[in-house]
Order: structure tokens, then sequence, then C-alpha cells
């Protein structure tokens, strides 16, 4: 659970990554789910700050934990440049991401988003009933990935029936 150590790990891929590729074109996508997430962004601003020519990093934050138990941790989002791409997949019934919360943070970004919700999804990305999640799992990477792809940049999908 250790949030630097977390951070420290994707500076180690990266840094794997370029020496193995010598920065190929391309953009660096990141991402993790809950304290990954947070970590994914720390570690992405952190390259930013000390490599700006970078500027090109895509970001898939799964169930980002926005809410805390004594705050907002909303400010490592706001200070992402708008070089920044970030898709937010979130449970609707995610009590640590609670969807108008994030819509009033997603509004103060300079970095744009997208969204993918998981109707009857929680934080942990359970579902009920517990057969769909499978399916949504799926579901959510094939849009992951055509968003990585750049085939999906629409504001908001909804994934799965409404209730």
């Amino acid at each position: 659970m250790n949030l630097g150590s977390r951070v420290k790990g994707f500076h180690a891929c990266i840094e794997y990554l370029e020496e193995k590729s010598k920065k190929e074109s391309g953009s660096l996508v990141l991402g993790g789910r809950s304290m990954g997430a947070r970590a994914a962004v720390m570690a992405a601003s952190e390259i930013l700050e000390t490599h700006p020519e970078d500027g090109k990093i895509d970001i898939i934050l799964v169930s980002y934990p926005l809410k805390g138990p004594k705050d907002t941790r909303d400010q490592i989002l706001l200070d992402l440049p708008a070089s920044v791409n970030v898709l937010f997949i979130i449970g609707d019934r995610d009590s640590m991401c609670p969807l108008d919360l994030l819509d009033q943070v997603r509004s103060k970004m300079r970095a744009k988003s997208q969204l993918a919700i998981v109707r009857g999804a929680d934080h942990g990305m359970h579902t009920r009933p517990a057969k769909l999640e499978k399916d949504m799992g799926e579901e959510t990477g094939r849009i992951a990935a055509d968003w990585v792809a750049g085939r999906r940049r629409d504001e908001a999908v909804y994934i799965g029936e409404e209730a």
C-alpha cells in the first residue's frame, strides 16, 4: 500500500522502456487502479516536471480515489498540463469517486479527460449480479484499448445496462 513505492515502480518501468526503445515515436501510457491510479498521476507529473519535452502522456485511471478520509484528492489532477489525456473508468456506485464530484474536478482540469462509467460497479469494480463482472471487465479493457489507439475519445461512455 506504499504510494511512494508504486510511483518508483512506474519510474523503473519507464526507464526500462526508454532504454529498450530509445524513445520511439508515440505517447507514453500509464495506468492504475485505486492507489495505483494516484501513483500513475504522480509519476506522470514527475516525468513532465523533469522532462517537459516528453509532454505527451496518456493516463488510464480506474477507480481513482478522489475522496479520501480527510480531503479531496483533486490537486494532482488539476496540476496535470493540457498535453496529458486522461481516461477515467469509474463505477457508478464508487463511494471514493462520486460521479458528481468527479464531474466538478474534470470541469476544472487543464488535461483533457474522458469518462467510462460502469453501471452497478463499486470502488473494487464489483458488480451485481457478480456474473456480469467478467463481461464488464472485458468491455472496459476494450474501451481502454480503443482509447489508447485513438479510436475512442467520447466525452462519456456507459458500460452495462441501466438498472
